[in-house]
């Protein structure tokens, strides 16, 4: 199992800059994300696992919370 700083970083590896699928996202964005996640999971009582599922899980996340304020209308 990853510590939360290795699932981080693996994270980066794939959605951060110049990551294989470049999102730009930022380890602050993926601590609040993974944070979100481990909630929801126990939430629902399933298992964080560090694993591609939750990698994809995070992106979700970040996705939504960008989408979400992009269209926000003061």
């Amino acid at each position: 199992m990853m510590t939360d700083a290795q699932f981080i970083d693996y994270c980066m590896r794939f959605y951060g800059p110049d990551g294989l699928y470049d999102r730009n996202f930022n380890t602050t964005e993926i601590r609040l994300a993974l944070d979100i996640l481990k909630r929801r999971l126990d939430a629902e009582g399933s298992e964080f696992c560090a694993d591609s599922v939750d990698r994809e899980f995070i992106r979700d996340i970040i996705l939504d919370a960008r989408y979400s304020s992009e269209n926000t209308t003061v």
